[in-house]
């Protein structure tokens, strides 16, 4: 038993749910205490049955209830968090929900039956949805499912096998989205050649001719996969060449870390290499040391490479060691690879995990024969080809380097030639574009009236952004007392950077005033739609509590100019002493006001990208961009305005709150 059993609990509610109301003919005033105390005890009794039933089939679970609680968490964190145990770091950075749809579409069920099964699901809620016929069936059988699907997809352990008690109840809701489409199509038919549309008649032979390409490609993947157990294991395939070809007492590297061996290698000097342990010098030695001395490099099967090139930062050497095996470099050629693909009729359903592994593909020294007709279909998952046709791959020594050389080549990180980002820094075009992005001057008017007048000119954008947002903070915070009149000025300035920020970030437009012009557009259309649909609404307020807007107006003024004044007496920006965060800070402002792309360049690190949170520079920033203001001037109304804001975001919660008691 795990965890994964709790969404069971749903379907049983369900059922719960519907004897209630058919007790009480659907009227909840009808039920009485006795009603209550009778399906409560029947709720009771199935618990009961179900305890018993998990004594009888776990009785271990009562013996030791420490332990199997123990064992329980432990279950249960290793499918959290993909990366603990060492057969879960296949799924790192696995989407959610995509994943197992993807793979349980091409391998669980096959094609086309996945795509039907996953189908019905909406299908099967649109009905219950819009059709009063069968519902309460519709609703169990969802009840099941999306839940369960929905659980599952908490975990970031996503093995294929999890979703296997889905299937069966998806196969019954596609059955019958199937049958719903063929009797559709007959009204449907009827109509359309009423009209005289000629090609209305095949739509019943199409819905049919549907239906039966289900059921014969079903039958032809199972048929494919069953005779796989018709030959061979290949890794005993592989073993029974090894011991007729390969002379005993020969060295071989066996890459099977916590997965099965190629078995009767008895004779041979056999070293396995143990990828998952932590990637240190040591490690890469003892491994350039074997590789050198060996002769074979045998797998079992894609899940040594195919895992650690999910977590490159936790194995970077392993990675290169794949690399270089895998394009030639280490010395070592595929001699020949053992498989045996699922297939019938000439038509063989391949998987590719080398593709996914992103390592060359390499060329067999004694390539098998290829069957007629050849899918590729994509990386399938351990559960699929891990225990049943694994592809075993041979790697001979070919060129037998030295193990100095092999060493270096396996510490050696070459920088990648893609264009893929390395480490913290700035990619060419970007780093480009920051160079190129205007002079200091170009963003700063120095003679600018706006830094003759600074805090007026900081005042009127903040004003001004704070009456384009009000309409429609108003219509989104209509469930408050106030309508968000208070808090408008924070949502726009967040709404007005946020679009500025993430037009800057796609890179649909560099970062200047223009961007910040956008964001204050965009807010200023929505304010524009909020004004057309509650016009009279949003007037009639403003009308009525008025001298709540004038308060708020007030409150923010007074706060902000004491705060000016206070850093007018002392507008140093460091520690007498110390020097503190201060310069740091004014460093990362003026490196995100200059910057012309996001994220920002790293001021302290020539060429690099700023690796700290900066999202309340930019906000600052983009009032810099709009008005010119001198950084280190800004930086000091920048502080007051912070203060302010937060004056008046606690006063508009304390007022909501005691206004709505």
């Amino acid at each position: 038993p795990k965890v994964s059993i709790l969404p069971i609990v749903a379907p049983m509610f369900l059922v719960y749910w519907y004897w209630v109301l058919d007790e009480v003919n659907g009227r909840w005033s009808d039920i009485t205490t006795e009603l209550a105390q009778r399906i409560f005890g029947h709720v009771v009794l199935a618990g009961l049955v179900a305890l018993g039933v998990f004594f009888i089939s776990a009785p271990y679970a009562f013996l030791d209830v420490g332990a199997f609680m123990g064992d329980l968490a432990t279950q249960a964190n290793m499918a959290r968090s993909a990366g603990l145990w060492p057969f879960t770091i296949q799924y790192i950075d696995t989407p959610a929900f995509i994943y197992q749809i993807q793979q349980s579409s091409v391998w669980g069920l096959g094609l086309p039956l996945g795509i039907v099964a996953w189908a019905s699901i909406p299908f099967t809620i649109a009905v219950a949805a819009f059709s009063g016929t069968n519902r309460r069936a519709d609703l169990f059988l969802l009840a099941w499912v999306v839940p369960g699907f929905v659980f599952l997809e908490t975990f970031e352990v996503h093995f294929l096998r999890y979703v296997f008690p889905l299937m069966p109840i998806m196969i019954i809701m596609g059955s019958r989205m199937l049958l719903w489409m063929v009797t559709a199509y007959r009204p449907l038919q009827v109509h359309l050649v009423n009209r005289s549309i000629d090609p209305a008649r095949f739509l019943p032979g199409l819905a049919i001719a549907v239906v039966v390409l289900v059921v014969a490609a079903t039958g032809f993947y199972a048929l494919a996969f069953q005779r796989v157990y018709a030959e061979d294991h290949p890794a005993v395939t592989a073993s029974q060449w090894i011991n007729d070809n390969v002379p005993p007492g020969t060295a071989i590297v066996s890459d099977n870390h916590w997965d099965e061996f190629v078995p009767d290698l008895y004779s041979y000097n056999v070293w396995q290499f143990p990828v998952y342990d932590a990637d240190t010098l040591d490690k890469m030695n003892a491994l350039a040391r074997e590789l050198a001395s060996s002769e074979y490099v045998v797998f079992y099967s894609s899940r040594p490479y195919t895992s650690v090139a999910r977590d490159p930062e936790r194995f970077p050497f392993s990675n290169r060691y794949y690399q270089g095996l895998f394009n030639g470099s280490l010395g070592y050629e595929l001699d020949r690879e053992f498989t045996n693909y699922p297939e019938l009729l000439g038509v063989s359903f391949r998987d590719d995990a080398i593709s996914r592994a992103g390592l060359q593909r390499p060329v067999a020294l004694n390539p098998i024969a290829n069957p007629v007709i050849s899918l590729d279909l994509g990386y399938a998952d351990d559960n699929v080809v891990g225990y049943d046709h694994p592809r075993v791959l041979l790697f001979k020594n070919s060129a037998h380097l030295t193990e100095g050389l092999i060493s270096i080549r396996l510490k050696t990180n070459p920088q990648p030639q893609d264009g893929r980002k390395v480490g913290l820094l700035l990619l060419h075009d970007d780093l480009m574009a920051q160079q190129e992005g205007g002079t200091f001057s170009d963003i700063v008017d120095r003679d600018g009236w706006t830094n003759d007048v600074p805090v007026l000119a900081w005042l009127l954008v903040v004003e001004l952004i704070y009456l384009v947002a009000l309409p429609f903070t108003m219509f989104i915070f209509r469930p408050l007392p106030d309508r968000g009149i208070i808090l408008a000025r924070i949502f726009g300035l967040l709404a007005v950077s946020y679009v500025a920020w993430i037009t800057v970030s796609l890179g649909w437009m560099e970062f200047s005033r223009w961007a910040v012009y956008l964001g204050l557009a965009v807010v200023a259309g929505l304010s524009g739609a909020a004004l057309a649909l509650k016009w009279q609404e949003i007037t009639e307020f403003v009308k009525v509590r008025w001298r709540l807007l004038l308060l708020g107006e007030v409150l923010f003024l007074i706060a902000f100019l004491g705060f000016v004044l206070l850093r007018y007496a002392n507008p140093d920006l460091w520690h007498p002493f110390r020097g503190g965060e201060k310069p740091m800070e004014l460093a990362y402002l003026n490196a995100v006001v200059r910057s012309t792309t996001l994220p920002p360049f790293d001021p302290w690190f020539a060429g690099g990208l700023l690796n700290y949170y900066y999202w309340g520079y930019f906000v600052v920033s983009s009032v810099i961009r709009v008005t010119g203001i001198l950084p280190t001037t800004s930086f000091n109304l920048a502080v007051p305005m912070f203060f302010a804001l937060t004056i008046t975001g606690a006063y508009s919660l304390v007022y909501n709150l005691t206004e709505g008691v």
